[in-house]
């Protein structure tokens, strides 16, 4: 499954204070046969606070080419969640994640040149103060 999701404000919110940054890391592979791959992408303090993110897989550096599959059929998205900075799951229990991971897997052949993509939404509200 495929979710999308958007982040919402009425008329009555002020947003002269409120800035967003994304954050986005991408690393090489999964390439070969059966092996799996993670990204991380995080929100520094000046950032403010981590929102959302999004993750995929691809066939080439999405920084310099238009999006593209994988070179092969069996390339997948296993996971995109928030997490630490070392890229472990951070669940509900009170915590504040700063991170957002992607978690990719080649499937059964393998995936030349296939990119592992991660962004992280970062949303500061800054109360009339300087940082």
């Amino acid at each position: 499954m495929t979710y999308a999701y958007a982040i919402c404000s009425t008329d009555d919110i002020d947003l002269k204070h409120v800035s967003t940054t994304v954050h986005f890391s991408e690393v090489s592979g999964p390439n070969t046969a059966s092996t799996g791959q993670t990204a991380t992408a995080g929100c520094s303090r000046e950032d403010g606070q981590l929102v959302s993110g999004g993750a995929a897989i691809s066939g080439g550096n999405v920084t310099t080419t238009d999006f593209s599959k994988a070179t092969s059929g069996g390339p997948h998205l296993n996971g995109s969640f928030p997490s630490d900075a070392a890229g472990t799951p951070v669940g509900d229990g009170g915590s504040n994640p700063s991170y957002w991971t992607a978690a990719t897997h080649s499937g059964g052949s393998p995936s030349p040149n296939s990119y592992s993509d991660v962004w992280a939404l970062c949303l500061d509200v800054q109360h009339g103060h300087k940082r």
